[in-house]
């Protein structure tokens, strides 16, 4: 048990990021550029246009890399509303994020939940759940504790849901991860009205855990010579013949999943403001923590394209900070940090500013993220290596 004294503390840190003031501040209507005002009608959705979706139209290319999967994952997957809810409240509980929590009372209490059962998502009244949505939670909790799935979970999950709404599960809580994870180091105010999740000394600090690497996939890759010409069309544009990822063809068992998630996917590699060194080092950093082979493997190899030696490579995959440079150093920290808690302590944030402007701070939210929820699906969907690959260290 935590003795009171930490409690105390942790409800107290708790209670002052919420009553401080934003780091990066919503763009106000009135003072919103025409290209930004522009971008509201076509991408807010049903993400919205609270204080999140303003905070994140600072960078409008942001916008129109995130939002679109954002949408597909809040209102066009294949999962039932009450499930979805379900979802992103234990990953709002699990993140300690106030403002995923009261965004989505309202949106759950009209899905079907009552109010005590979103009191017990938090787990503050005793669970009556039937034995599905049990594990549904359970889903939730593994992904944000392990960034795996176990067996006995995917298993009881499987009883019910086929492929699509299986991947569209372990992507709800992966990407409702990544926007709490905004949420909370950008500082994003409450609505008026709105409250904090009750009782936030009761939160529980999941225990870090590692998945077992599978044997065999989950989610099996299309086999490109076996598939329609839609999906050769989609995964191969131009028709090149080249051979395609073993994460592409998984994806795209899941087509309506696969466009919007490779929208997210192109954003982060190839339109953000981070120079691809610290884009990579971010990647590679999340990867090890979540202990995804795959991404290691693609990404060791693109971190030294874009500069990182063999010693910084090796460095990334151990704990602590020893031969960084104190810039390099705020970066790693800020990988690890999202990773423990969720957030960006402040020290790592100032650091950070130092360096970057307010684009290139949400890009690193958003890049850390984006791969720690990639690693989340990854892992669980049992993505076989590519041949020749890099060993994970």
């Amino acid at each position: 048990m935590r003795p009171l004294a930490v409690t105390c503390a942790i409800a107290a840190a708790l209670v002052a990021v919420v009553a401080a003031e934003p780091r990066i501040r919503p763009i106000a209507g009135n003072a919103q550029s025409e290209e930004q005002r522009a971008l509201t009608p076509t991408y807010s959705g049903a993400f919205g246009t609270g204080a999140d979706f303003r905070t994140l139209l600072v960078h409008p290319e942001l916008v129109k890399g995130v939002l679109p999967f954002a949408n597909y994952i809040l209102s066009e997957s294949t999962l039932s509303p009450r499930h979805r809810e379900l979802l992103i409240l234990r990953t709002a509980w699990n993140t300690r994020s106030d403002y995923l929590w009261a965004k989505h009372q309202g949106r759950a209490t009209a899905a079907g939940l009552n109010a005590q059962e979103l009191s017990a998502i938090a787990e503050q009244t005793p669970p009556r759940w039937d034995d599905f949505e049990r594990t549904l939670l359970r889903a939730a909790d593994e992904l944000h504790a392990s960034s795996f799935v176990t067996n006995e979970t995917w298993t009881a999950l499987a009883t019910r849901y086929p492929a699509h709404e299986l991947m569209d599960a372990a992507f709800t809580v992966a990407e409702m991860t990544m926007i709490a994870e905004v949420l909370n180091s950008a500082r994003v105010d409450l609505e008026a009205g709105w409250k904090p999740i009750e009782k936030p000394e009761v939160r529980r600090l999941l225990s870090r855990g590692s998945g077992v690497p599978l044997a065999a996939p989950r989610i099996e890759p299309v086999v490109l010579a076996q598939a329609t010409p839609e999906i050769r069309a989609m995964l191969d544009p131009s028709g090149s013949g080249r051979d395609i990822a073993a994460v592409y063809r998984t994806f795209a068992r899941h087509p309506k999943l696969y466009v919007p998630r490779q929208i997210l996917s192109e954003y982060i590699r190839t339109k953000s403001t981070l120079s691809p060194r610290v884009r990579e080092m971010l990647i590679l950093r999340i990867g090890w923590r979540c202990r995804s082979a795959y991404e290691w493997a693609a990404h060791a190899p693109a971190g030294r394209r874009a500069g990182l030696t063999d010693e910084q490579i090796r460095m990334l995959a151990r704990s602590g900070y020893e031969g960084w440079s104190a810039a390099d150093t705020a970066i790693v920290r800020a990988a690890d940090e999202l990773y423990a808690d969720d957030t960006i302590s402040n020290a790592t944030w100032t650091a950070l500013d130092e360096q970057f402007d307010e684009k290139q701070l949400l890009d690193v939210l958003i890049t850390t993220g984006g791969y720690r929820m990639v690693s989340m699906v990854l892992n669980s969907f049992g993505v076989p290596a590519e041949p020749n690959s890099e060993a994970f260290p």
